[in-house]
């Protein structure tokens, strides 16, 4: 997972990808650190979702703009939308479901795209 601490490259980075798991942690948070690599490990499995974390405290507009009361949480964003939040301890189970649901409609909408015109 890549690492980016500030709020303009997260921004940047929801805008260029179309679907984004984002791992939100909090400072010296033990649970963070085992969610991190459960949620890392998990997300290595889906090489077409860009995933990305942060560290709170490293940029505390995070909390602000995602809505995050605790860590750690993890969102599933699609076309910088929430389709999929999880906190403290994330059922790995369902987020590979979902992963797995959404990465799959990307994967479909990327070999059939729409001509509006």
């Amino acid at each position: 997972m890549k690492h980016l601490t500030n709020i303009k490259d997260i921004e940047q980075t929801l805008s260029e990808n179309r679907l984004c798991l984002f791992f939100i942690k909090a400072p010296d948070c033990g649970v963070c650190n085992v969610m991190l690599d459960k949620v890392g490990a998990v997300a290595d499995q889906f090489p077409s979702v860009f995933s990305f974390y942060t560290d709170i405290r490293e940029e505390p507009l995070t909390a602000g703009r995602f809505l995050v009361f605790s860590g750690p949480t993890v969102l599933l964003l699609m076309d910088g939308k929430e389709v999929y939040r999880g906190s403290g301890f994330i059922n790995m189970e369902e987020l590979e479901m979902k992963m797995g649901v959404y990465s799959s409609e990307t994967i479909a909408a990327d070999k059939n795209p729409t001509n509006l015109t």
